[in-house]
């Protein structure tokens, strides 16, 4: 029988970690956003609940989901329509990779539903252009990590190509982010900010630790990950739009986190650590009081990377 409906669970993401600008991406074990798919004669049609759900996009074309559906019925010739129902609970407008959860779900489940028989490659081309709404380009170290899992390094835009990593088991990542209002177009001003032209020192330091990063995940070092996530170009240019940056990222290390960086465009910190050397919980509220200390209320938690999409009901 051809399926009808999917409901596809999708990881929220963290991206760049580090020196890894528009190149490393890594989905976490939690939260989780669940999408369900079901074919309609025709259009396009988006429901959101949970999180913001008031204030998120549901018209076809401003939507991640949308975009990539609308893509995929024309790219494909798909004689129907697609209803997407998001349950939201990645925070949206953090940093957390929620619009490439939606994008990374729509071409996950429509490929399934439709029996396309694409890749993971094609996969993440799709879905990429899903980060258009959010980010004003196709950038693809979210919805790579959303797709595939664990670590993922994107080699070349033109040809697209992937490398994806097992993340360490002791491996943990604390997320924390102040409650502050979401402004209007936040990724595309956050990647307004970024350098234009650097210094050649600037491209040594971040080549020699992006090179470690990727490094620490192939040969399972924890600690060389975190103390690698060093940024000599993009994330001191971004520091500025995170109230209580430098006192959140103290306090991570100073509870014993190996390594500190801003959550993709932010304002989420992400902090690596050692769960066989630290207690994750208490470096999670120690980034909680940084933030405190800015005069902001945050949300902190400790997970571990995640695998990628996948599929929990069908019919």
């Amino acid at each position: 029988m051809p399926l009808r409906q999917v409901t596809v669970k999708a990881p929220a993401t963290t991206a760049n970690l580090g020196p890894g600008f528009d190149v490393f991406g890594l989905a976490l074990q939690r939260p989780n956003d669940k999408v369900k798919l079901t074919l309609v004669p025709e259009g396009v049609k988006i429901v959101v609940s949970g999180l913001s759900a008031a204030a998120s996009a549901t018209q076809p074309e401003k939507s991640p989901a949308g975009i990539v559906a609308n893509h995929m019925l024309r790219e494909f010739s798909l004689e129907a329509g697609v209803k997407i129902e998001i349950e939201r609970c990645i925070f949206p407008s953090v940093g957390l990779g929620s619009s490439a959860a939606s994008a990374a779900a729509v071409a996950y489940g429509l490929n399934h539903l439709c029996n396309l028989g694409l890749d993971n490659r094609e996969l993440i081309r799709l879905a990429a252009k899903g980060e258009v709404a959010s980010a004003g380009s196709e950038h693809a170290d979210n919805v790579a990590a959303a797709i595939c899992g664990h670590f993922v390094i994107v080699k070349s835009y033109k040809p697209l190509e992937i490398v994806n990593l097992k993340s360490p088991p002791n491996m943990e990542v604390c997320v924390a982010f102040p409650h502050i209002p979401a402004s209007v177009n936040k990724t595309r001003k956050a990647r307004s900010v970024v350098p234009k032209l650097i210094r050649i020192d600037q491209l040594v330091h971040n080549v020699g630790k992006a090179a470690v990063v990727a490094s620490g995940f192939a040969t399972g070092d924890v600690d060389m990950i975190g103390k690698s996530m060093l940024d000599a170009v993009v994330e001191p240019a971004r520091a500025f739009l995170i109230p209580g940056y430098l006192q959140v990222r103290e306090n991570a290390l100073r509870a014993g986190a190996c390594g500190v960086a801003i959550s993709g465009a932010g304002p989420a910190i992400i902090a690596v650590a050692n769960n066989k050397k630290v207690d994750t919980a208490k470096v999670a509220a120690a980034m909680k009081e940084g933030f405190g200390s800015a005069g902001f209320e945050a949300t902190a938690f400790a997970t571990k990377p995640g695998g990628g999409v996948s599929i929990v009901e069908m019919e």
